[in-house]
């Protein structure tokens, strides 16, 4: 059974929607598409083979990433593949077992380069391309030495105060780990004995990384000290969460003793006490000593190869390499325009509003300023739910840019867009993307994603919800719908203009403020999760540009025979790829669409 617990149902129902998706989506491919891969093609006694010996290089990839990874094959639901086994371990995160994924991995690439060659049009072939795009991508930036990257996110310091184990494997355990039988619960207590040990492991490599010159950012290392005094804070409860959680999933297990029962809880109890909150302690202790020696800029640029890591970020997160000459100037420029549509939005007629006071030059102040006049309703009770959370460990869990933000926006308005932006985020683009093509894609594919394609492909299905609508009646809605877009944007240009044009902290807080028109704390605490994770947003604004710039390719070439429904599912139903990818099925779509017109 998973957990129950009143204040994190929020966070499960997220979480399970998405969960769900990728459980069915990986059963329809597990059922149908290994086995299925078909021989209409070639039915020779070499094509057979061929097609044997590509499948066995496909489920090897799979079994050997999630071996490399049993918190993600929990995550996944696919601890099948490697057994039950697979849920009582944790990744390796020593610097032993950085180096041995790195090599691992460049002998599974050379499994991929060395398959046998089968048809162009056989189903398998784009599959073990796209596995090999990203195996590349993932090694040319493992090679540069140093962080903790995997094909859904590119960390590049061993801790940061938004990712890592210290943070993701409590979460994993309270919110992931289900207990329905006495292996399972023991399964539980021995991944919270393995937390212990790599907790030790995340000190090590911070000193390692001393050593060689790779400096955490102070603005990062004072964060990450605020929120791990705050989860070794007893009077918070932070860590005895994990033992409550233990207590109350194996209170109806059915083959758990009273005994046993009592037994591992207090072995629970005693791991969490003498092991894991010391050990948590001893890494406090050592982020007061790299404090001494941390760098004062904030951005990659100023760590080993820097550039070279963002660019690489880059194109692991969308499938090919970027000229990043103009990219910050770009992001500028985006920026102003956004500013300036809302801007001219936020107008009001004198006639009807004579004692309206003149409109304010920044746009916060607009924003309160448009409201106060239309008397748009607080936003404080949507904001509340989320800020008055009392559980101390889901509150330092690690989450998304705009799951902050939905938790202390600027206006009411905002607060709605956002939630139905969220909306669209936890379901449609994602579900589509995940269960359209399940069938017709191998399981290994779910572990295979290039992380700023599915982002960026949720901002277009939202920038396609909002075209045209301009309620006469609801000025402050249009508002709060276009501000999305720029927020987007404006964490585009901030992640550019830390990582690649040198800005501290403090000035990427100030444009994050000025532009968006978000509070300074709530601005802070998204620069810190920009120089935390570097290349995310700006591999999202270049790929949903890309998307668009498809989309208005295919309008032109097709005029009335354009589908809005046909371009999205051509986008979606082979799963997440390299945009080269994308914009190849897309001419191919509408290619065959032109041919089907003139036939007709």
């Amino acid at each position: 059974m998973f957990h129950v617990f009143n204040r994190i149902s929020r966070f499960k129902r997220a979480c399970r929607r998405v969960f769900d998706l990728i459980c069915i989506s990986v059963c329809m491919g597990v059922i149908g598409t290994l086995p299925a891969c078909s021989q209409q093609y070639d039915d020779s006694r070499s094509t057979r083979r061929a097609i044997s010996q590509s499948q066995a290089v496909a489920s090897d990839f799979l079994r050997t990433e999630l071996a490399l990874s049993p918190e993600t094959a929990s995550r996944l639901d696919l601890e099948r593949y490697l057994g039950p086994s697979a849920s009582f371990a944790l990744n390796n995160h020593s610097q032993a077992g950085f180096e041995r994924r790195r090599l691992v991995r460049i002998e599974l690439l050379q499994r991929l380069q060395s398959r046998p060659i089968l048809p162009d049009e056989h189903p398998l072939t784009r599959d073990l391309q796209v596995a090999e795009r990203a195996l590349v991508d993932l090694i040319s930036l493992e090679q540069l030495g140093y962080g903790r990257y995997d094909y859904a996110a590119m960390h590049p310091y061993a801790i940061d105060p938004y990712s890592g184990i210290w943070s993701e494997c409590p979460t994993l355990l309270v919110y992931r780990q289900s207990i329905s039988n006495a292996d399972q619960a023991t399964a539980y207590l021995s991944r919270l004995r393995a937390l212990s040990a790599a907790v030790q492991d995340t000190k090590r490599r911070i000193i390692a990384d001393q050593a060689s010159g790779i400096l955490l950012p102070r603005a990062l290392v004072n964060e990450t000290h605020r929120r791990l005094s705050r989860l070794t804070n007893a009077e918070n409860g932070a860590l005895t969460t994990l033992s409550d959680t233990f207590d109350a999933l194996i209170t109806s297990v059915p083959d758990l003793s009273a005994t046993r029962r009592g037994q591992l809880s207090n072995l629970v109890r005693i791991e969490v006490t003498e092991n894991l909150t010391p050990a948590y302690l001893d890494l406090l202790a050592t982020l007061d000593t790299a404090t001494e020696t941390a760098a004062d800029q904030a951005g990659i640029w100023a760590q080993p190869r820097g550039l070279d890591v963002f660019a690489g970020i880059l194109t692991a997160s969308i499938g090919e390499p970027l000229n990043t000459e103009r990219l910050h100037e770009t992001q500028l420029e985006i920026v102003n325009g956004h500013v300036a549509q809302i801007s001219q939005m936020i107008t009001l007629d004198p006639e009807m509003y004579p004692t309206a006071a003149a409109k304010p030059e920044r746009l916060s102040l607009q924003y309160q300023w448009f409201e106060a006049v239309l008397a748009e309703p607080a936003a404080a009770n949507a904001a509340s739910e989320v800020s008055s959370e009392p559980d101390a460990l889901f509150e330092l869990s690690p989450r998304s840019a705009w799951t902050r933000i939905s938790g202390s926006v600027s206006f009411a308005a905002q607060t709605r867009a956002i939630a139905g932006f969220l909306t669209i985020l936890d379901t449609e683009p994602y579900a589509l993307w995940r269960s359209e093509g399940g069938a017709a894609r191998t399981p290994y594919r779910v572990i295979v994603e290039y992380p700023a394609v599915p982002a960026a492909w949720q901002h277009y299905v939202w920038g396609q919800s909002i075209k045209g609508a301009a309620p006469a009646d609801a000025p402050m809605d249009q508002v709060g719908r276009y501000s999305i877009n720029l927020i987007q944007a404006v964490l585009a240009a901030a992640d550019t203009g830390i990582h690649m044009n040198r800005w501290s902290i403090a000035e990427a807080t100030d444009f994050i403020a000025v532009n968006s028109g978000m509070n300074e704390p709530l601005a802070r605490q998204l620069a810190l999760s920009i120089a935390a994770r570097p290349g995310y947003h700006s591999a999202v604004a270049i790929a949903r540009q890309r998307i668009e710039a498809l989309s208005e390719r295919a309008q032109a070439v097709l005029g009335e025979q354009y589908s809005e429904t046909d371009f999205q599912r051509t986008v979606i139903e082979p799963g997440p790829r390299p945009l080269s990818l994308i914009e190849k099925d897309i001419e191919a779509w509408y290619g065959q669409r032109l041919i089907a017109g003139s036939t007709n």
